[in-house]
């Protein structure tokens, strides 16, 4: 384009002078006076000029100008046209790697969650296996601790026992006389047993 540039200003400026100068050169051969466009006689040259013209400058356009215009306009349209391209090739690609963050955020949601609950669970069966040891421990012990309770109780009432019917003999020698100990200890007995019914 810029090698034909010159041709073409060159070409134009050839029209223009022969468009200005030929009604001029013209004129001065005929030595009228006046403005010779009017000159009825010579209106068959100025057509012809005008159609010379008018070729010249409809070859130049059609040649060297437009063509040069509709390849920078092409350019023009096939630059946007890639760039319109890459920026939804570039936008397509941005979408499809939110969808795969998105996809891979839900998965490790559905993991975090399904580790979460796993815990939860386990941390739920040792709770209740350790509340059931400690339940079953708990349970040994009480029946432990009432069992010592009933023994002691047992040695307890059988010291009674035996502290009583000492005490009812002591108090039957002074009051009546001395009594048979044996007796004395089965009557305490028979009290005892007619006291726990």
């Amino acid at each position: 384009m810029p090698v034909q540039a010159p041709r073409t200003w060159a070409s134009a400026s050839v029209a223009v002078f022969l468009l200005a100068a030929g009604p001029v050169l013209a004129a001065e051969e005929t030595g009228k006076s006046g403005m010779p466009q009017f000159d009825v006689s010579r209106f068959p040259s100025q057509i012809f000029w005008l159609v010379v013209c008018f070729a010249v400058l409809y070859f130049l356009m059609s040649k060297l100008v437009l063509p040069g215009i509709g390849k920078t306009m092409e350019e023009r349209e096939r630059k946007i046209q890639g760039d319109l391209d890459a920026a939804q090739k570039a936008n397509d690609v941005a979408r499809a790697a939110a969808a795969d963050q998105e996809k891979a955020l839900g998965a490790a949601r559905g993991e975090a969650s399904q580790v979460l609950r796993a815990a939860s669970e386990a941390a739920a069966g040792q709770t209740s296996a350790r509340m059931h040891e400690i339940a079953d421990k708990l349970a040994a012990d009480i029946a432990a601790a009432e069992r010592r309770i009933a023994d002691q109780r047992n040695q307890a009432m059988a010291g009674l026992t035996g502290m009583s019917a000492e005490i009812a003999s002591a108090v039957m020698s002074k009051l009546v006389g001395p009594a048979d100990a044996a007796q004395v200890a089965n009557a305490v007995d028979a009290a005892a047993k007619a006291g726990k019914t």
